[in-house]
């Protein structure tokens, strides 16, 4: 049984990872947008540079027992694709704004958490489920795995809680995203934040964003209700591990690994601001964002002796 789940998270990862990697489609059905979006397309293909993807297929751990993650057949594929297309008047409303460098537009669709272990939930809430296309990292410029995003979405909830990772989110209100700079209202509390060094100090850090902290007029936690016509901005911390990783061995437990997995994701400490443009009837919520800021990952070293864990250790408990 050791042997089954030990590489459960790897093969889910590598099964869906052509879908979480595409990046948002674009709008070809009116003629005044086409040269647009043909544009912005390409701009797109160019910063998609696949290095997520090449990691993954680089990845050679002790051979396991193989279990397969969800089937993605070429139906379901061009279903997400065709779901994921964002409104031409949206892009149309944004061409301007989105010709500038570190900006986007992209629909992000609620979870409902259907895909449970291998299998795919279609009743309920799941019922026009939109798979891979809840979590979106706004450091590799597309949709995410869970466990490497920047932004989620379940349950009601836009989220930034990803493994090993922190995640501050704070509602300016219904200000235009063209007029948000970093000298915003709103701003400093999260560009002054120092990242943690030693897995205690996260500890500390993560249960207060996750209670919500309010400073100077505005609160700051890990989630929020999304609401629209309101900007927001987000800081996602992506630690890296200061130690050596110990070898992968037969021995080697999962949560040992999703360590070793942090090497297929491009760690960065980033600061997006976002708007939220459009609520829609299928539940999506669609996005326009630009980056504010961006620095090297910082690094988390443990002490002598400690267990790598998360030091968000429910997530680790809900992730699996």
């Amino acid at each position: 049984m050791r042997k089954i789940i030990f590489l459960q998270l790897i093969v889910i990862i590598a099964t869906v990872v052509d879908l979480h990697s595409q990046t948002p489609q674009q709008p070809g059905d009116a003629e005044q947008n086409r040269e647009a979006g043909r544009r912005i397309e390409a701009e797109r293909e160019r910063r998609n540079t696949g290095e997520f993807e090449t990691a993954t297929k680089t990845v050679r751990p002790p051979e396991r027992t193989v279990v397969a993650g969800p089937t993605i057949d070429k139906e379901t594929s061009e279903r997400i694709r065709l779901a994921r297309r964002v409104d031409a008047a949206d892009y149309s409303r944004y061409n301007e704004f989105l010709k500038a460098d570190k900006t986007g537009m992209f629909k992000l669709f609620p979870d409902y958490d259907c895909v449970v272990k291998n299998v795919i939930r279609i009743d309920g809430d799941c019922k026009n489920f939109v798979m891979a296309s809840s979590s979106f990292s706004f450091r590799n410029l597309g949709y995410a795995h869970p466990y490497y995003s920047d932004l989620g979405f379940n349950q009601g909830e836009i989220f930034s809680n990803a493994f090993f990772s922190q995640g501050i989110i704070v509602s300016l209100g219904d200000v235009p995203i063209e007029d948000v700079t970093p000298n915003r209202d709103g701003l400093k509390f999260i560009f002054d934040l120092p990242p943690a060094s030693e897995p205690a100090e996260a500890r500390k850090v993560a249960a207060k964003f996750k209670a919500g902290l309010e400073n100077g007029g505005f609160k700051y936690s890990n989630s929020v209700t999304p609401a629209e016509n309101t900007t927001y901005a987000l800081r996602s911390i992506a630690y890296n591990v200061a130690n050596s990783l110990p070898a992968v061995t037969e021995m080697t437990s999962l949560n040992e690994m999703r360590f070793h997995t942090l090497s297929l994701d491009k760690r960065a400490d980033v600061i997006i601001v976002f708007r939220i443009i459009r609520k829609g009837a299928d539940g999506s919520l669609t996005i326009v964002w630009k980056e504010l800021d961006r620095k090297e990952a910082p690094k988390i070293k443990f002490a002598k002796g400690d267990k790598f864990v998360d030091f968000k250790p429910e997530v680790v408990q809900a992730q699996h």
